[in-house]
């Protein structure tokens, strides 16, 4: 997630019955702890760069979105939870290789990926946008051939882009991707809205500015990526979110890091 034609019909099956994508079901502790790396632990996978999702905070420790919707699963499960921070490129290698669980990084279900993972349910909605400088004559998502873009390119934007004929400069992250862009190594970058609009808070006088993406980038999500044979355990995280989007915390996770509710498909 060509991968770019199926990544809106992945998106659209999502809430649909299937194979790779679970639905809210009881699940008893017992029938899932044999898939767990540790007993009586959820390991979680994630950048630990990308904000608002996980970063290092100003007293040094480890918070962001997915961090808290991720510690917050890990209760409601009865377990402890530890994460391991990789470079998003290699995330899919490591869950491959057993050093995590499940992986919370803002991952978007797409047909290429439900090949080989399986997915709890979808616990964030957004659309996509390009960065580019306010003074960029680029301006139609539809006309990036030729022209530079920073991407991750592992991850669906940079998929997208190559789709589209841009000519791709390999970055690690989202806020690398940015620097490129300012920089004028790169001409745009794909990404979330919601990405865009906590770094627009944060950086308040960037020279850079989003322009609406949603004729190239179909509106996406997230959901926590696990093994294949891990099914029981995407059950009980699916179980886990179902719980914690009744009683209202994802909601209120998502208002405090993004200013709105993302939790729900609106």
């Amino acid at each position: 997630m060509s991968m770019f034609k199926k990544i809106a019909v992945a998106t659209m099956a999502f809430g649909l019955m299937g194979s790779s994508l679970l639905s809210v079901t009881s699940v008893s502790a017992a029938s899932y702890q044999s898939e767990l790396k540790t007993k009586g632990t959820l390991t979680v996978g994630l950048e630990g760069t990308y904000s608002p999702f996980s970063y290092v905070g100003k007293d040094g420790k480890l918070t962001g979105y997915d961090v808290e919707v991720a510690t917050n699963v890990a209760k409601k499960m009865g377990l402890k939870v530890k994460f391991v921070e990789t470079k998003f490129d290699s995330l899919p290698a490591g869950l491959d290789a057993n050093k995590f669980d499940v992986i919370y990084n803002d991952m978007g279900v797409n047909a290429e990926r439900q090949k080989s993972y399986t997915f709890a349910s979808q616990y964030l909605y957004t659309k996509g946008v390009m960065i580019v400088k306010k003074n960029a004559s680029l301006k139609d998502p539809k006309k990036v051939k030729g022209q530079k873009m920073a991407q991750s390119t592992s991850s669906d934007y940079g998929e997208v882009a190559k789709q589209l004929g841009a000519d791709i400069i390999a970055s690690p992250g989202f806020t690398e991707s940015l620097d490129l862009v300012e920089s004028g190594k790169a001409v745009a970058t794909f990404n979330s809205a919601d990405s865009w609009g906590v770094y627009k808070k944060a950086n308040p006088k960037t020279d850079l500015k989003a322009i609406d993406a949603s004729s190239v980038l179909p509106k996406s999500g997230a959901a926590p990526m696990l093994s294949k044979k891990d099914q029981k355990l995407a059950k009980a995280i699916t179980k886990a979110q179902a719980s914690l989007k009744k009683d209202g915390t994802l909601k209120k996770l998502s208002v405090k890091y993004f200013g709105s509710d993302l939790s729900v498909d609106k």
